[in-house]
């Protein structure tokens, strides 16, 4: 017969290689009770641990396309909020123009609400969200329209208009606004600086006297397969209408024009802010339909996602109630390994002889 050797030492610590075995266990058996996922998926799903990873992947890139509408969104409601005011600003100085006999009491009057609905479609063009402009197309890091009033130097748009009103005949008048000359320009002069070289100042390249946007649109990846247009830019024919009726009131030599004149120049602004106003219109039409888009396309993602939470779920979720067990037991065990480990502790040689 043999014998083994056995001590209170060996013994203990037999005990406490058990209890790490059971600390280690009770720490994966809390956190899938906590979290309700396996603590070591791979380990349970083995090769179809592939297909879980495909799941919470497709599940990131639609948090990731909701988070780039969210951004899209905002920038669509904010340009909606801008577009808003320089419409109803446009349409209530039109109204007024054609309400309001144009003499000579009522001019300086027009001249400044034109000068202040130009400050504020120009303030409303430039802003931004965060740090990106809304009306600048791609150009969303640069302010999209320069200031028409410069100070104390005239702004190269103010100065291109001046230059084009003073120019020699027949491109020009060949004088100043304020020159006492203007009550003599005809209205088929007018109309003929009106259709030409004033026009010109509003599109090409001239029109980069007023505007550093881009004219191609910021376009953003809605849902896995669709990407529309999300921005508007201040190169719009909308706005260079809007921006060259108020030029119109404004630098034109209104004050010094006579009635005959006078007259087809407003008419002439009246048409072109209903053009403007129409083309703005539009443009909202435009957002508000890429708005609606997102929206929905949001609820389809939102769809998905549950779909694919559920799938995930199937894979990795653990059952509470067994993990719950699982934890009352390695709880009870591990109470117990300290009381036998407390009670070994205490055997002594000593006690017994």
């Amino acid at each position: 017969m043999r014998t083994t050797f056995v001590s209170t030492m060996s013994l203990w610590n037999s005990s406490k290689s058990t209890l790490d075995k059971l600390q280690t266990n009770l720490i994966k058996a809390n956190k899938e009770l906590v979290s309700g996922r396996e603590s070591d998926v791979g380990l349970k799903l083995g090769y179809k641990t592939g297909k879980t990873l495909s799941l919470r992947q497709d599940r990131a890139e639609l948090d990731a396309l909701t988070d780039s509408n969210a951004t899209a969104l905002l920038r669509i409601k904010s340009a909606t909020t801008g577009l808003n005011q320089i419409r109803t600003n446009a349409d209530k100085f039109r109204d007024a123009l054609i309400a309001t006999p144009i003499g000579e009491s009522s001019i300086a009057a027009l001249k400044y609400q034109a000068q202040v609905n130009l400050a504020g479609a120009i303030s409303s063009l430039n802003s931004s969200t965060g740090d990106q402009f809304i009306f600048g197309g791609l150009n969303s890091q640069k302010k999209p329209l320069n200031d028409y009033f410069g100070n104390p130097a005239p702004s190269a748009a103010k100065a291109a208009t001046d230059a084009a009103f003073a120019a020699a005949p027949p491109l020009g008048f060949g004088m100043a606004q304020d020159a006492a000359g203007v009550s003599a320009i005809t209205p088929d002069q007018m109309t003929a600086f009106l259709d030409g070289p004033f026009a010109d100042l509003f599109k090409g390249t001239d029109w980069q006297n007023w505007s550093s946007a881009s004219s191609e649109n910021v376009q953003s990846r809605i849902s896995p397969q669709e990407k529309i247009e999300t921005s508007v830019n201040a190169n719009d024919e909308a706005f260079q209408k809007l921006t060259m009726a108020y030029t119109m009131i404004l630098d034109l030599g209104i004050d010094n024009l006579n009635a005959e004149t006078r007259a087809v120049l407003v008419n002439r602004v009246v048409e072109t802010l209903s053009d403007s106003t129409t083309g703005l219109t539009g443009i909202q039409s435009k957002i508000g339909a890429a708005q609606e888009k997102i929206e929905q396309a949001n609820e389809r993602m939102s769809l998905q996602k549950d779909i694919l939470d559920e799938k995930v779920t199937h894979l990795e979720a653990v059952d509470p109630a067994e993990a719950k067990i699982r934890v009352d037991q390695l709880m009870t065990q591990i109470q117990t390994s300290y009381s036998l480990t407390a009670q070994l502790k205490g055997l002594n040689l000593i006690n017994y002889i």
